[in-house]
């Protein structure tokens, strides 16, 4: 109604009662959920989550669209997502199992009862490769391998006792002794024996050592006893001496190739004859020789025949005229002692076959006559007849002065003197000069009669030095202290070389 005044409060119960209606939880009897919330809404309507009902989940969601039918599982393929598969009755005997002891027993493999346990050894043994007459033998912890074994081998291995393998093996006696070095052992071929009975070798050939340098030992036992070897290296035979038997020298030694002999001191004992050099036929001629550091120095040789130069000769090789020889000839039944020098012959005259004759006719001598003096001339004394021993002595000379002159008396005789062509003949700084020097290069001090190198002086004077430097060596006429090598070092010098 227009302009007409509508009063609130007449109404204003029954509107509190609408809007309270409103704001209120409508039980369950009247439709409603009984609570103002989700949570208290689910539990006043039995759907509690968790408690009522299960919470959502994808892999239940899966599950629940499965198929199933009787004997199967279910599992997963994804992530939440679920399939089926056959579960028969005897896997679900292995899946009530309680243990793995079980589940092997279910299975019947009990380890020890169906099956063999696990062995390092044998599973290398289940790796070998095997055929006839092949045993098994191990190479290293649980390692095993085959090695080939014949019907002899089963033979040996299936004896009963050490003495039927030796009777397999046709071992006589010796296979119980032990080996050794001595006594009733079996001696060791390749070792030091000692043989406490002689030994006897029937065979034709004898014994035989056989090495790269074999040798025969013999040993002395006796105090101080030196002990001996036999020795053979290359082409040499060796007797060697030892006094503490471990370092052994060469006492005697043959070169086989050469069929020659060598030792440092050979001492012959015997009262008659100790040394025979034989030739084998006539005109072979042995001979003795004498070599140092491997080249002939002398040699001392008979030669025969009927020649010039037969008998016993003693050649030296190396004389400085060429080779030099004395000669003992029996040559065409004369006997005589003969000088050669360089295949130059020359007659050893003795007091058997030398006359004063011969002695003019080889040097062309003229026999002496008595009548004949020696007249002592000016200056000289003595003399006389020749048919006696005379002397000549030269007078004495008389003094030297400024004045002498070459002269001679009766009995003296006189020089003299050349005053220019001697001393002032003598050239600067030449042998026998003299000049007055400084020391150079050096500070040493320098005494009388002290020899100098040239080198370390200079020709000089008092006021100055700087001359040029000498040569040769000089000896001090002066006194130099050590010192400076300028003022003070001067001094008298005389050139000797």
């Amino acid at each position: 109604m227009s302009g007409t005044t509508i009063q609130s409060v007449p109404y204003n119960a029954f509107v509190d009662d609408l809007a309270a209606d409103a704001n209120a939880a409508r039980p369950v009897t009247a439709g409603g959920t009984g609570s103002t919330t989700a949570s208290g809404a689910r539990t006043a309507l039995g759907l509690a989550i968790g408690t009522n009902v299960q919470a959502f989940d994808a892999g239940l969601q899966s599950i629940a669209g499965l198929t199933t039918v009787a004997d199967r599982m279910i599992y997963t393929t994804a992530s939440d997502v679920y399939a089926t598969t056959a579960l028969t009755p005897f896997a679900r005997t292995i899946l009530d199992d309680a243990d793995a002891t079980a589940a092997r027993a279910t299975l019947g493999v009990t380890i020890g009862t169906n099956v063999q346990a696990y062995d390092a050894l044998l599973q290398s043994i289940a790796g070998l490769t095997t055929s006839a007459n092949q045993i098994i033998y191990l190479t290293g912890t649980d390692t095993a391998a085959v090695a080939t074994i014949t019907s002899y081998g089963r033979s040996l291995i299936d004896d009963a006792d050490a003495a039927a393998a030796r009777s397999t093996l046709g071992l006589g006696t010796a296979a119980t002794r032990n080996t050794g070095t001595s006594g009733t052992t079996v001696p060791l071929l390749d070792g030091a024996n000692t043989w406490s009975a002689g030994q006897v070798f029937t065979s034709a050939t004898g014994p035989t050592i056989s090495n790269g340098s074999p040798y025969l030992r013999f040993q002395d036992t006796t105090t101080s006893a030196y002990d001996a070897r036999i020795r053979l290296d290359a082409n040499n035979v060796y007797i060697d001496g030892s006094a503490d038997g471990s370092t052994y020298a060469e006492v005697l030694r043959f070169e086989m190739d050469t069929k020659a002999g060598y030792m440092t001191q050979l001492i012959l004992g015997s009262t008659g004859e100790a040394l025979r050099l034989n030739a084998p036929t006539a005109g072979n001629d042995p001979y003795m020789s004498f070599y140092v550091a491997g080249v002939r120095q002398a040699y001392i040789q008979y030669v025969d025949g009927s020649g010039v130069n037969q008998g016993l000769k003693l050649t030296n090789d190396v004389a400085t005229g060429g080779d030099t020889a004395l000669t003992l000839k029996n040559s065409g039944g004369v006997d005589s002692l003969e000088f050669q020098v360089n295949g130059v012959e020359y007659v050893v005259y003795h007091s058997g076959n030398l006359s004063s004759a011969d002695l003019n006719a080889i040097y062309g001598y003229t026999p002496a006559s008595t009548a004949v003096d020696i007249i002592a001339g000016n200056g000289l004394t003595g003399g006389g007849a020749i048919s006696a021993d005379r002397t000549l002595a030269m007078g004495t000379p008389s003094t030297l002065t400024a004045t002498s002159t070459n002269s001679v008396g009766a009995d003296t005789h006189a020089h003299d003197v050349d005053w220019g062509g001697g001393v002032a003949s003598i050239a600067a700084g030449a042998v026998g000069s003299y000049a007055w020097c400084q020391r150079v290069n050096n500070t040493t001090g320098y005494t009388l009669g002290q020899t100098v190198p040239g080198t370390d002086l200079e020709a000089a004077s008092s006021s100055s030095g700087g001359g040029s430097a000498l040569s040769g060596t000089w000896r001090c006429m002066g006194n130099i202290g050590a010192g400076s090598t300028a003022g003070g070092s001067l001094s008298l010098f005389l050139r000797i070389s």
